[in-house]
């Protein structure tokens, strides 16, 4: 009986020990292709489905076990043709920040080719954007939280999938393209001037007259 018993208590600090560490790995993260438009590296248990945001068609992800978690994904052209990181993306980050409906709360942080800002959308909540520059693509990702602090919360596990975001399909902004384009350059053309031929007006000496 004693054995049994101690067989049954080793079993049970076994399935104590490991279950944690399966039910860590189930939440592990991997590449899921959505809609054939984008790869994003999501959680085995999250979920993504269509949304219709503010700023247009996006997709929305989210956390199966806690569903007030979407973040919404977006994938648009490139609407400025600045050269200059900063400037290009404080652009697209207004564009966005007027089509969604969302007053800024915070400066805007700057990555490499991202930026970062939390903003108030008109219904009271807070808004985690984070845009990324790829090409001709701009990818948004946004959420909608109750407060700040919900936000920045969830701000790394936010930050971790919107990096993650990568277009299949970048595209082109056409005026982008005409006006980064360099001039034709004029042919050149090796210029012969026509040999003009001379005329030799040689007058021979008058001779003195013999005296």
């Amino acid at each position: 009986m004693d054995l049994f018993r101690i067989c049954s208590c080793f079993c049970i600090l076994i399935a104590a020990i490991f279950l944690p560490v399966s039910a860590a790995e189930s939440g592990t993260s991997a590449n899921q292709t959505i809609n054939d438009q984008f790869v994003v590296k999501l959680p085995a248990d999250w979920s993504h489905f269509a949304v219709n945001s503010f700023a247009g068609m996006a997709t929305g992800v989210m956390d199966n076990n806690d569903i007030t978690n979407v973040i919404s994904i977006q994938v648009y052209q490139n609407m400025n043709c600045s050269q200059v990181i900063e400037e290009n993306l404080k652009v697209n980050l207004d564009i966005f920040n007027a089509k969604a409906g969302i007053a800024s709360l915070s400066e805007p942080e700057y990555g490499t080719d991202n930026v970062t800002q939390y903003g108030k959308y008109s219904d009271g909540k807070t808004s985690n954007l984070f845009l990324r520059l790829i090409h001709g693509n701009v990818v948004a990702v946004f959420g909608s939280y109750e407060t700040m602090d919900d936000a920045k919360e969830k701000s790394e596990e936010f930050s971790v999938i919107a990096a993650s975001v990568i277009p299949l399909h970048p595209s082109v902004n056409e005026l982008c393209v005409v006006e980064n384009q360099k001039p034709t350059p004029v042919p050149t053309t090796t210029y012969k001037p026509r040999p003009v031929p001379t005329v030799s007006n040689t007058i021979a000496p008058t001779e003195a007259p013999v005296s």
